[in-house]
């Protein structure tokens, strides 16, 4: 567990999970962003101080998600994030400011630039659906390190908000690790709206090896198709 205290965008302290060795680091939590703050809107890019020693001085780009807190669909997409010069980088996007504050997560693996060592073999697993009376998967791909997992998939068909309501639902997963606690977004497909900037985003929970999602009050057009979201988590993540 790391403590960010020092930001140009006039955000509180940030605690993150860590995982840090010489050649790759995993950072999962979130950050939160008030656009009226004086610093945010005169700042170029969101940078946050890492702690003194932070293995990591520099990486490659990295991503996280930002996600707005627009009404009813809490619109988003993904941005670029990086360490340079023991900080934490994150590009800035303004669309969604006139919304208040918003949050960015990041459950996201950093490697140093321009990396020639071996990588260590991992094994692939692939979890299924226990519940396929309300869930379809699409595709599913994990890695269990010793420190940290890594998830891929996309779920076909979910229950739609008309016929299912706002819930909380939960997709019971076989075959994914049960010390995993992360809180990560969902990008839900629903219909095409007009003038619509980024993607209908959902917050959802991995918790005792399944996963678990609300809607918004009031999304009417969610299809309840298609919720893609990858992301690194450390094993035993607390929030």
């Amino acid at each position: 567990m790391i403590t960010l205290d020092t930001n140009n965008f006039g955000g509180a302290s940030v605690t993150l999970r860590d995982f840090q060795s010489s050649t790759l680091c995993v950072l999962s939590g979130k950050i939160t962003v008030d656009p009226a703050h004086s610093s945010y809107m005169a700042a170029t890019r969101l940078e946050l101080d890492l702690p003194v020693g932070f293995t990591m001085v520099r990486s490659a780009i990295s991503n996280a998600i930002l996600v707005s807190n627009a009404p009813i669909y809490r619109y988003g997409t993904v941005l670029q994030c990086w360490i340079e010069d023991n900080r934490l980088c994150i590009e800035k996007l303004t669309l969604w400011d006139t919304f208040g504050p918003y949050e960015i997560y990041i459950n996201a693996a950093f490697v140093t630039r321009c990396y020639r060592g071996e990588f260590l073999p991992t094994t692939l697993y692939y979890p299924s659906v226990l519940n396929t009376d309300q869930f379809g998967i699409g595709f599913a791909r994990y890695v269990d390190a010793a420190d940290f997992v890594y998830y891929t998939g996309r779920l076909s068909s979910l229950p739609d908000y008309d016929n299912y309501g706002q819930g909380p639902f939960t997709v019971l997963l076989s075959g994914f690790a049960t010390d995993v606690l992360v809180e990560i977004p969902l990008i839900v497909h629903g219909v095409l709206l007009p003038d619509q900037k980024g993607s209908m985003i959902t917050i959802g929970s991995f918790e005792n090896g399944n996963l678990t999602f609300s809607y918004q009050e009031g999304a009417v057009n969610l299809s309840g198709k298609g919720a893609l979201f990858n992301f690194f988590a450390l094993r035993g993540s607390i929030y």
